[in-house]
């Protein structure tokens, strides 16, 4: 079926391009379309900054039609690759092409079906693609979160597991305090006896007159001794007793360290878990891309 050139001449307006010149340019507004009467166009979509070549269109071909029925915007740019002749047709010129020539209208109607189907494919190409870049993303940063969990899970349990050496060494201490709290206790004991027995002998001594002089000096030397051990068995009974205390202090730091470590475990878990559902979510957003590729 050809063109009703005579008609397409009349009701628009006539337009001639040489090679290289750009007829409509990508993005800019635009409320008419072109039929190409000779020669031939070639339509370039621009991307990232490079020009990629789509189609080339010859006698008979049209383009522009979603803005001039939409007015939307160029969707590409339209290069005139060879000397061309076109008709320039706008919506009121269309519509009275459209009732006069069925074959331009069938044209139309066949290359807007052809135009949306290409458009419904690329569109769902480019939704598969993304869905896969962020499938991958997904499953990319779910596998190292998962590893840095398994780290985080193993060095709180080894924690924990540090913890409870801590505390039963501190309770060993303790249990050493203790002990020797009881052994002061015995020093003292002996300090007070030895005590005893020095003035025991001093007394002695004191009756015996000239000839226990010597044995006075020695009760007296006792004595001393006695005074000294007491005053010792005493610093070290105050220094064991803070020491106790420093440990409870530390037992108790402890104990809340090892409770939020087991928090820190339990939470980890529940990491784990959340990254296994993103995982999944990752699995599925795969499989729809490539239902839509």
């Amino acid at each position: 079926m050809d063109l009703n050139e005579e008609l397409l001449i009349e009701v628009g307006q006539i337009v001639t391009k040489q090679p290289g010149e750009i007829i409509v340019r990508s993005g800019e507004p635009g409320v008419d379309m072109y039929v190409v009467l000779n020669g031939e166009v070639e339509i370039f979509l621009e991307q990232d900054g490079r020009s990629i070549p789509i189609a080339k269109l010859g006698k008979g071909d049209f383009f522009g039609e979603m803005s001039l029925l939409e007015e939307m915007p160029r969707s590409g740019t339209v290069v005139a690759s060879q000397a061309c002749t076109l008709v320039v047709l706008q919506q009121e010129s269309f519509r009275k092409l459209m009732q006069e020539d069925s074959v331009l209208a069938w044209r139309v109607m066949k290359g807007l079906s052809t135009r949306i189907r290409g458009l419904n494919k690329e569109l769902a190409q480019r939704i598969g693609y993304d869905l896969q870049e962020v499938s991958k993303l997904l499953h990319e940063n779910a596998q190292g979160l998962t590893v840095s969990i398994t780290h985080i899970a193993a060095s709180a349990q080894e924690i924990d597991t540090n913890e409870k050496h801590l505390a039963g060494q501190i309770q060993e201490v303790q249990d050493i305090s203790k002990n020797i709290s009881e052994m002061l206790q015995f020093i003292r004991n002996v300090a007070s006896q030895t005590h005893i027995l020095g003035l025991n002998a001093a007394i002695e001594a004191a009756r015996s007159g000239e000839h226990g002089r010597g044995f006075g000096i020695i009760a007296e030397e006792i004595r001393k001794l006695s005074a000294v051990s007491k005053q010792n068995a005493e610093k070290i009974a105050e220094l064991t007793e803070q020491i106790s205390i420093k440990m409870d202090a530390v037992t108790a730091a402890s104990q809340d360290s090892a409770s939020k470590s087991n928090e820190q475990a339990d939470a980890t878990q529940q990491m784990v878990a959340s990254v296994g559902k993103v995982t999944g979510l990752a699995e599925r957003l795969t499989g729809i891309a490539n239902s839509l590729a």
